[in-house]
């Protein structure tokens, strides 16, 4: 912490994610609520609060159990956990986190997106300041979010969107998908191990207060073809040629930079999903005498 002090931290949705972040900013004197759909047990250091997250500003129930005032609000509500319809949960609560910040007087809020929102399918090279284009019914919930949040930058308020992209670590192993059937292997990969995640949501909100809206990319920073992937994990390396493949996938096709964060003085413990795959157990047969 830049001040030396502790802070009482909100973080909503304490799921895969949220709640090791949740854990993180307990362990180092953060006073910290994580608001969840149940009444499970909080994470180790922090204090449980039961509420709906799509309505997050409109329960006073929820709000009695809150303190008058927040240092910062964390919106962790992972893409990976929308399907179908619940696209529209990400402008919700991103409506509520901003209501939340103005009533609590919060002077940080930061949103957790994603990579997904850039939206490319081209292979080219992704930075925060490239402008944004509708896309499927995700793409637009996801940038309708962040545009909700990032209205809230100001004197009074610090706004940062972190936007991940491809999280893995324990509990979520990406190998089985490059096996049987193999994607596309041109197709461009990018990846952040989950803790690392946590380290720079952390190091962001230690960041020096800015009356501008900031974003940050936050992947391994070495994007990948699939191809190679499917050669580390199998020892069989794509024929001659696969490689220039143009994908004609739905998912994303890009390379993202995460060059602004990592100017900002944070660096991932994993440097790249060879690294990340072999954390998890597997051998890379195709990468044997590389690091």
């Amino acid at each position: 912490m830049t001040d030396g002090m502790s802070r009482t931290v909100l973080l909503v949705g304490p799921g895969w994610l949220g709640a090791p972040a949740a854990r993180a900013l307990a362990a180092r004197g953060d006073r910290v609520l994580v608001v969840q759909r149940s009444s499970t047990p909080a994470p180790d250091g922090c204090v449980g609060v039961t509420a709906a997250i799509e309505e997050l500003a409109d329960q006073p129930a929820l709000l009695r159990q809150l303190p008058e005032r927040i240092d910062a609000l964390v919106l962790a509500v992972a893409p990976s956990r929308a399907r179908g319809d619940d696209y529209a949960m990400y402008p919700t609560t991103a409506r509520g986190a901003a209501q939340l910040v103005a009533r609590l007087g919060a002077r940080q809020l930061l949103q957790i997106s994603s990579t997904g929102v850039y939206n490319r399918h081209d292979g080219a090279v992704v930075q925060e300041e490239m402008a944004l284009t509708p896309g499927d019914t995700r793409v637009q919930a996801l940038q309708e979010a962040e545009q909700i949040v990032q209205a809230q930058a100001g004197r009074d308020c610090t706004v940062t969107t972190l936007r991940p992209a491809g999280l893995y670590g324990p509990g979520r192993d990406p190998a089985p998908r490059f096996l049987q059937p193999h994607p596309a292997p041109g197709l461009w990969c990018n990846f952040s191990w989950r803790d690392d995640v946590v380290s720079a949501m952390l190091h962001v909100l230690d960041l020096p207060p800015t009356a501008h809206a900031r974003v940050f990319n936050c992947t391994d920073h070495v994007p990948v073809r699939a191809g190679a992937i499917v050669h580390a994990l199998t020892g069989v390396p794509a024929p001659d040629g696969d490689h220039d493949e143009v994908p004609t996938v739905s998912r994303s096709n890009q390379r993202v930079s995460s060059a602004a964060l990592i100017a900002s003085g944070w660096s991932p413990a994993v440097p790249d999903v060879f690294s990340g795959l072999r954390r998890l157990g597997h051998a890379l047969p195709g990468r044997e005498g590389h690091p």
